[in-house]
């Protein structure tokens, strides 16, 4: 089969990304897995090239046609390699032909970084899943079954490059506008010359038991915690604008899906200090309520809708590629205006029983200029990774705090030399 029988066009999503990422916001996401032993390269270059076999989407390319980008198998292979850029360095550039993923190691951990227009969270964790498993497959074979890897993994290749939003669009179906009319309240600080990444591990349980015992789930009571620690840095006069907390969702959990391109939309909930009541079980109370709102599937479809209205404007479809790409980042400016920062819960990893004695713990987080937020859980091990694009890491400090004052024990790890938690 010629390549051009092969092309992708960028799902809805992954649009977005190649005319906004650049230095500071570069549209990577790091996945990375903390082994309990120093990770082993040939080992670990065996296991991403059987990975790749499995998930050969992951080896294209992005090119520039006269009106989109466009994904093309690429005849480069990754090679694993020690770490030696910071996190979620940059992989897109524009008119080179560079691979979207970069596999490197340290110590004990493997990281995988991908470019967001490739894939959502879902999809690369189904990747790094696989290559984790045919690692340990080789260096523990008396306990991890070779057949292991499959078993996490049985996508078919057509299924797992399906355009989903394309799928599950309805025509007439109107879109949505995230974010308040007025604005939302936005973060600032000092820019930081490499992206900020503080990380706190704790029992998933220990925050589990807190959450039920306020009758919520995990993510709603973790988004309240978030809400009252920015507002801890909050000057009482910019209490005027609220708080805007958008969440990725998975939306194969609502329409069914064996995709490992992006399939995913934002929803946006919110508090505005001092306009009523502020308690944290009020905060608590209004965060259920609007999550119920927002998850539902007639709301989610619009979102899809939403996705799908740029393809679909027959004005858009005729605009040079240069113009389209002006279009997109003024429609991220009022994109970020909505919102104050991303927490997303990518959930439990999944992996299988018999590689858990192996791992510590896996982590998530991507790029941002300003702060985002991100939640895994492997085994019991809850991990909480905020990165940032600023120098300070009042919201952190304040964030982990508060765990540790509910009882919570918390362990950080950050790349950066600064304050205590």
């Amino acid at each position: 089969m010629d390549k051009s029988s092969r092309w992708l066009k960028l799902d809805n999503a992954g649009k977005i990304f190649p005319a906004t990422s650049g230095r500071r916001d570069t549209g990577v996401f790091r996945f990375s897995c903390t082994l309990t032993e120093p990770v082993q390269a040939d080992v670990l270059q065996r296991a991403l090239d059987k990975t790749l076999l499995k998930f050969p989407h992951f080896l294209y390319i992005l090119r520039s046609g006269l009106f989109w980008y466009y994904l093309e198998p690429g005849d480069m292979q990754p090679v694993c390699h020690e770490e030696n850029t910071g996190p979620c360095a940059q992989l897109f550039y524009r008119n080179r032909r560079h691979l979207l993923l970069d596999v490197s190691y340290y110590n004990n951990r493997i990281n995988l970084e991908i470019y967001h227009a490739l894939a959502d969270g879902t999809g690369v964790m189904q990747f790094l899943k696989y290559m984790v498993c045919c690692y340990l497959a080789e260096t523990h074979p008396e306990v991890v079954g070779a057949e292991l890897a499959d078993d996490t993994a049985p996508i078919a290749s057509s299924a797992g490059t399906e355009d989903s939003f394309r799928k599950y669009y309805r025509k007439g179906k109107r879109g949505i506008s995230g974010g308040p009319a007025g604005g939302a309240y936005r973060l600032t600080g000092t820019p930081a010359e490499n992206l900020f990444v503080t990380e706190g591990l704790m029992s998933c349980g220990a925050v589990l038991k807190l959450a039920k015992a306020h009758g919520t789930t995990l993510t709603v009571f973790l988004c309240a915690l978030l809400l009252t620690s920015i507002h801890g840095e909050m000057q009482l006069y910019k209490e005027k604008k609220p708080i805007v907390i958008t969440v990725p969702v998975n939306l194969r959990q609502y329409f069914s899906s064996d995709t490992v391109r992006n399939f995913f939309g934002n929803i946006h909930v919110s508090h505005r200090f001092g306009a009523g009541e502020d308690s944290f079980e009020a905060i608590l109370a209004s965060l259920k309520n609007a999550f119920a709102e927002e998850l539902t599937e007639a709301h989610l479809s619009d979102i899809i809708s939403g996705f799908m209205q740029l393809e679909r404007n027959p004005f858009i479809k005729l605009v040079p590629l240069s113009l389209k790409n002006l279009f997109l980042k003024a429609a991220r400016r009022v994109s970020d205006a909505g919102e104050t920062m991303t927490l997303s819960n990518v959930g439990k990893t999944g992996m299988p029983a018999a590689v858990l004695p192996y791992i510590h713990h896996m982590t998530v987080f991507a790029s941002t200029a300003k702060l985002q937020a991100c939640i895994c859980t492997c085994g019991d091990v809850l991990s909480v990774a905020f990165s940032s694009g600023f120098e300070e890491a009042d919201i952190q400090r304040n964030f982990f705090r508060k765990l540790t004052a509910l009882g919570v024990e918390v362990e950080i790890q950050s790349n950066s030399g600064g304050e205590e938690m």
